[in-house]
């Protein structure tokens, strides 16, 4: 690569880390979500149900120093990014939806799951959740996300909850490419379903 080249690209990475560091958090923790789940689309689905309540560290990775520090090194995140992270997921919150995604999608509330699967054999409640979300192949469950000092990484979980005996928990990286928006690094599969 040439060296005005070079230059190029690095002027043109902390141009949009400085833009990055002025938008709000919502803004930027809104921007990680949406590219996170259109990465994420198969082209099958029809739609997507969400829910509006955080996850937390319901794996509690944050609990265990040596396993955290295992799990930076594996998902190669700035350690910055896994403490900002932690420090936002200590509790579970309502969240800001309000994404641009390239598919329709529904928020699904804390009262309609609880609804749903209240006083019911989980088989029950899954078909309730599918005869009501049509086309929808379960539930998506974010956490909050964490960005490190340079607001160049972000780290993010996400549940997939799609039955009785189905769902996943995966840690993301997502990097600030050059150019704006968000891209897929690396990701680590926190606990799986048999």
């Amino acid at each position: 690569m040439s060296r005005t080249l070079a230059v190029l690209v690095l002027t043109l990475a902390c141009a949009c880390r400085a833009v990055s560091a002025t938008l709000p958090y919502e803004e930027r923790e809104r921007a990680v979500w949406t590219a996170l789940i259109n990465h994420g689309l198969d082209g099958e689905s029809k739609s997507l149900v969400l829910s509006d309540r955080s996850s937390g560290d319901p794996a509690g990775l944050a609990a265990d120093p040596a396993a955290a520090a295992q799990l930076v090194k594996q998902l190669e995140v700035p350690a910055s990014a896994f403490d900002d992270w932690k420090r936002r997921n200590a509790r579970v919150d309502e969240l800001d939806l309000s994404l641009k995604l390239d598919i329709t999608y529904q928020v699904i509330t804390a009262k309609n799951l609880k609804t749903l699967f209240a006083d019911v054999e989980p088989a029950q409640g899954w078909q309730a959740f599918f005869n009501r979300y049509a086309g929808a192949p379960g539930f998506l469950r974010l956490s909050h996300v964490g960005f490190d000092d340079a607001l160049g990484h972000a780290l993010v979980y996400v549940e997939h909850e799609c039955g009785a005996e189905c769902g996943a928990g995966r840690m993301l990286h997502l990097v600030l490419k050059p150019g704006g928006g968000w891209e897929m690094q690396s990701g680590v599969t926190v606990w799986m379903a048999k």
